[in-house]
Formats: C-alpha cells, structure tokens, sequence
C-alpha cells in the first residue's frame, strides 16, 4: 500500500493507493500529523509520496519516516516517467509535474493539456514522445476576486459561486461575472490553440475550482489527477531501487 500526500496552497489531501488502484481520498480537515498518522497505520502502508507547494512541514516529514520504511518527497527535480524539459526543475511544483505524469499515465502516447483550477491556475503540456514541455501559471478565482476588492477603492469583495449572469446589473453581479466568464474565456482560448496546434490530443481538468469551467468542451475530468501522479512517480522510484 502507498501513502500519498499533497500539501497544497489551500488545502492538504491525501490518498491511499494498492499498485495503480485509488483506495481512498481525503481532504485533511484537522490535526494533519495526527491524521496521516492514523492513515498510515489504519492502510498498513509500506511507502510514501509527499508534496508540497510551499515549505516541507519538517514535523509532518518527520512522523511519516518513523512510521513508514520510505518516504519520498517529491519536487520538480525528482526522477518521474516523464523526460522534463523544463528548463528550471528546481522551481518547478511538484503538483504540476505530478499532475502531468499522471494525466500521462491515463493516457499515455498522446498530446496532452492538463488544465489545473486551484488557487492559481496552470496550464501544462506533455507531448506524445512522454516529454513533460513547461506551462503557464494563471491568477485563480480567489486571487482575482480579492485583487478587484484591494486593488480598487469601492470595489467589493465578492465570493465565487457555482454560477453567474453572462451580463452584470449590480456592480457585485459585474465582478463575479467578469472574473468568472473571463476565466472560462481564458480555459476555452487555451484548449482551442492547443487542439489545433496538436493531433491526437487529450485535455484534462483538475482542481478544486475546475468543475465550474469547460463544461461544454469534451474534456477528461479527474479530482485526484496529482494524487495518482504522485503514486506513479513513488512507484518509479521504488522500482528504480529495487
């Protein structure tokens, strides 16, 4: 069994896998040692894949190699199945390149956009040949709802929502409009540059926030898209160690 844990901007989740077989998923709410903790135990795990988007929470890392005989923590620098050509790895998160190997592994041999709606929003690339290429990293709904509130004078600070007028009367209507369609302008710009540019094409969308773009494209959607990329890098490197 694996252990795999993301740690992101938002929130930290977490994940247990047999092989490539998704056993559970979970938002970690509380107490995060104490929790991946008893996930540790209760799943009689035997290894670990830890991201994380800011610092390694040294404590957290820790508790999990007392329990667990390996613990990875992986970075844009870490061996996956993917060839990276980026061109500066080391600043490179481990969830985009996590999220790229694992659209890889759902649908390997064919050119990829992986459309991540979190906090920020990337766009990253994997071509047919396995080459992790680079992307780009977008303000999120968050960021930009606050931003039109504390950038201006009497903007107010509007919170996203399931769903939006295409044409604002309220000046709270025109905020949550005019971010919302914007970002969805913006996804549907990326995805239709990308169909033309490539054949044999496959666009994933992940993230917290994804659910609400796209949703008259034929897109592949998968919540735990980072998870399963972490899975597959943990059992690249415990092949490679064998």
């Amino acid at each position: 069994m694996n252990l795999i844990v993301d740690i992101g901007n938002s929130s930290a989740k977490a994940a247990v896998f047999d092989g490539d077989t998704l056993l559970l998923r979970k938002r970690i709410d509380g107490d995060p040692e104490a929790e991946l903790r008893k996930l540790a135990e209760e799943s009689d795990a035997e290894a670990c894949a830890v991201a994380v988007v800011g610092t390694a929470p040294e404590q957290i890392l820790k508790t999990l190699q007392g329990l667990l005989p390996q613990v990875l923590l992986v970075t844009g620098e870490t061996p996956t199945p993917l060839v990276c050509d980026y061109l500066t790895p080391q600043t490179l998160g481990a969830d985009r390149l996590a999220a790229a190997v694992g659209a890889a592994a759902l649908r390997p041999q064919c050119n990829l956009l992986i459309v991540d709606v979190g906090t920020c929003i990337t766009y990253d690339y994997v071509d047919e040949r396995g080459h992790y290429l680079g992307g780009n990293i977008s303000p999120g709904v968050g960021m930009r709802l606050r931003a039109l509130h504390e950038q201006t004078a009497k903007l107010p600070l509007v919170e996203a929502c399931s769903s939006w007028p295409r044409l604002g009367r309220t000046t709270r209507e025109a905020v949550l409009a005019g971010v919302m369609q914007g970002i969805e302008h913006e996804i549907d710009g990326y995805i239709s540059q990308f169909e033309r540019a490539c054949r044999q094409t496959a666009v994933f969308v992940t993230g917290g926030n994804g659910v609400r773009f796209a949703q008259h494209r034929e897109v592949l959607r998968n919540d735990a898209l980072v998870e399963t990329g972490l899975n597959r890098i943990l059992l690249h490197h415990l092949r490679g160690a064998r």
